[in-house]
């Protein structure tokens, strides 16, 4: 096991048991967000390897982006 994850399991060990179960389940979550995150960068690759991918107009990515993301005051 990495150290510093043996390190950090130490630490939450000497926690409350409620504690450990919520650090455990956001743990789990955090896991399985990386694991699917890594899936779609994998079928994002296989599809641009199979020719898929098309050319991207970054001005109107950056738009749409902003009208998503933007802060609403």
């Amino acid at each position: 096991m990495e150290k510093t994850f043996a390190l950090a399991t130490k630490e939450v060990a000497k926690l409350p048991k409620e504690t450990q179960a919520e650090f455990g389940r956001d743990l789990i979550d955090r896991i399985a967000a990386w694991r699917e995150l890594r899936e779609k960068i994998a079928e994002g690759v296989r599809e641009l390897n199979a020719g898929m991918g098309r050319p991207l107009d970054i001005k109107k990515f950056m738009k749409e982006f902003r009208r998503r993301h933007a802060k609403k005051n």
